[in-house]
């Protein structure tokens, strides 16, 4: 399992509300639903050179050349079609890039050969978000927290997907999750975007941010 290298820059594109309207969720079931497709007991070994590629797309994308990210990833893949960590990071440019039912068709194919890529099921929530799946969004988010429970931009994701759904008890409930294991950032965080818009001045989101 690797880190969350790019979670900041995630979070300023997707979650800061920033992007466009997502559009309406088209009548494929393999992106909106969880069901599964036929997948490998172990995930498959990845030639050297192919891995060392997608480690430095990685670490470009971490560092916003989302460029230099989507060039490494296509030279990962030209090298082995079974990396699933670029795959799912293709996926995850794909989807930034306004083609986010793509992109989560692409992450589809890296979970395939590695169910239990934890970045994987993070990185189809934040695709399937971007598409307005959010409930199946909400769904890889919790996959993420069964393996990592702290992870609190899991927690926020779920919490802004409630938000968009105009769940505000949900919505509330996870945010607190969230601010209970980093405060600051995350209440000035919910404080600006757009998600958490419609509830300006509502009192206990008022109490949950400023407090």
């Amino acid at each position: 399992m690797r880190p969350y290298p790019f979670l900041p820059l995630v979070l300023s594109l997707a979650l800061a509300g920033c992007t466009p309207e997502p559009p309406a969720p088209p009548p494929q079931a393999s992106v909106t639903s969880d069901a599964a497709s036929p997948a490998a007991e172990t995930p498959p070994l990845i030639p050297e050179a192919s891995t060392a590629l997608s480690q430095k797309a990685l670490a470009a994308y971490g560092a916003g050349d989302a460029p230099e990210a989507r060039r490494l990833t296509k030279e990962a893949l030209a090298a082995s079609g079974k990396n699933y960590e670029a795959l799912a990071l293709q996926g995850l440019l794909t989807a930034f890039d306004g083609a986010p039912e793509d992109g989560a068709a692409l992450i589809e194919k890296a979970l395939a050969l590695a169910p239990d890529y934890v970045q994987g099921h993070y990185d189809m929530a934040m695709a399937l978000k971007l598409g307005g799946h959010y409930e199946a969004s909400i769904r890889h988010f919790q996959k993420v927290l069964e393996k990592d429970p702290q992870n609190v931009w899991s927690m926020y994701g779920i919490a802004t997907n409630y938000a968009d759904l105009r769940d505000k008890e949900h919505a509330l409930l996870w945010l607190r999750k969230a601010a209970a294991l980093d405060p600051d950032e995350v209440k000035d965080t919910a404080a600006r975007q757009d998600h958490f818009q419609w509830l300006h001045g509502d009192a206990d989101f008022e109490a949950l941010v400023r407090g």
